[in-house]
């Protein structure tokens, strides 16, 4: 496995039947045009959409609307919740609070994530504590007092997003030509994340209405041109666009809601496990104009203890490791750290 072109770059996002991957007893074909899909897919373009998936459009209503209502909110308490307020990286970043490339985001987001601080020892007895009968996200410190429902709502999502970012790693793995079960064993809950994204509108208006901390000049984007730190994103998006992923030739192709499905990256570690047989790719979110946009990525990622290396079936004699192994928290704990402290 050592050829790493990408052959003409992509003009837009493929989308991809993931029925076999998230039924019982799949018929063995469909599961494989549906798992080389899926490898075409990430050497390719990095992202594809995913139809089929089992989650309903009544359930992604309900989580947007827990979404709408929490943004919704006064600022102050929205604040009760800020990202900082304990050591984990977690909870509600105001509007300006991110940087992205030098230049400012203009959204605010929300982070939800189980307890576990961001050392070793925290995250282990964050684990310990928990029950096997315990919700991973059971802990009152990260929920919006004034949203009764908001916990209840997210629960439910984390957990059908969690076991499906599960069976689309499956598919991945079956795609090397690996075990299904393959990256079982680093999967984690500690890190993984639900984000919550709200993109105000944005003109000259309400650019003059800013929080006066917020340098105008210094935003172009809702959110700046990045790639993923981590295994595999599931993002859910609202009607208003805006997203774009960058191809080979450095065009910006767009990747809108298309209803029923929801849109999968794959992050740096997806690389680093591939050595570059599949690529995590560029991706940003342009200005939202005169509406709000709101995005809902699930961030399913490895194990804090999860030691990433590039796997013997993407390496051989004439194509060597490209990467040293890489032990997954204090990875990412150190780029959130550069990021927020």
């Amino acid at each position: 496995m050592n050829d790493h072109t990408t052959g003409d770059a992509f003009k837009e996002v493929p989308v991809i039947g993931i029925a076999p991957l998230v039924t019982p007893d799949p018929d063995p074909e469909a599961l494989r045009e549906t798992v080389e899909q899926i490898g075409q897919a990430c050497r390719d373009v990095g992202f594809f959409y995913i139809k089929d998936h089992g989650v309903t459009p009544r359930e992604s209503a309900e989580l947007f609307q827990a979404s709408r209502d929490f943004f919704a909110l006064p600022l102050e308490e929205k604040l009760k919740i800020r990202l900082g307020i304990t050591e984990q990286f977690r909870g509600f970043v105001p509007l300006g609070g991110e940087v992205t490339g030098g230049k400012t985001d203009w959204h605010e987001c929300l982070d939800l994530q189980p307890e576990s601080g961001r050392h070793a020892h925290t995250i282990a007895a964050a684990a310990a504590a928990r029950s096997g009968d315990t919700h991973p996200l059971d802990d009152p410190g990260q929920w919006p007092p004034a949203l009764p429902a908001f916990r209840e709502t997210v629960m439910r999502a984390w957990d059908q997003l969690y076991g499906l970012s599960a069976r689309i790693a499956a598919g991945m793995a079956l795609s090397l030509g690996l075990d299904e079960h393959h990256f079982a064993p680093y999967h984690g809950v500690e890190l993984s994340d639900l984000r919550m994204v709200h993109y105000p509108p944005y003109n000259e208006t309400v650019g003059r209405a800013a929080p006066e901390d917020l340098p105008m000049e210094d935003v172009d984007h809702g959110f700046g041109a990045h790639v993923d730190y981590g295994f595999l994103a599931v993002l859910q998006q609202d009607a208003v666009g805006g997203l774009e992923v960058r191809n080979a030739e450095g065009a910006w192709i767009p990747a809108p809601h298309i209803p029923g499905t929801f849109l999968v990256n794959i992050g740096q570690m997806m690389q680093r496990w591939t050595n570059d047989h599949y690529r995590a790719t560029w991706h940003r979110v342009q200005l939202p104009g005169a509406v709000d946009r709101y995005s809902i990525p699930f961030f399913f990622e490895p194990r804090y203890d999860a030691v990433i290396e590039p796997l013997d079936v993407c390496c051989d004699a004439d194509n060597p490791p490209r990467y040293e192994a890489c032990e997954f928290g204090p990875y990412v704990v150190d780029l959130f750290a550069k990021a927020y402290d």
